[in-house]
């Protein structure tokens, strides 16, 4: 997965326009960044076949780039 479709599915999944994300985004600032939305970022890493991700280490990103790059290395 792209990190274009990455931004685009995160936006989905924190009910933004698509678009809307860029990367730099504070996680702690977007209103619908909450614990529902660190499992459905694990199952969308796991289903576009990239990593096993754990609540952990998800808790360590600050940014949205921080979690773009668990699923795609740079």
């Amino acid at each position: 997965m792209s990190r274009e479709e990455l931004l685009r599915e995160i936006d989905d999944m924190l009910e933004l326009p698509s678009g809307t994300l860029r990367g730099p985004e504070v996680l702690a600032e977007l209103e619908n960044w909450d614990s529902m939305a660190v499992v459905t970022f694990i199952a969308l890493a796991d289903s576009a076949g990239s990593v096993t991700l754990s609540a952990k280490q998800i808790g360590h990103c600050e940014t949205v780039s921080d979690l773009i790059a668990l699923v795609r290395p740079a």
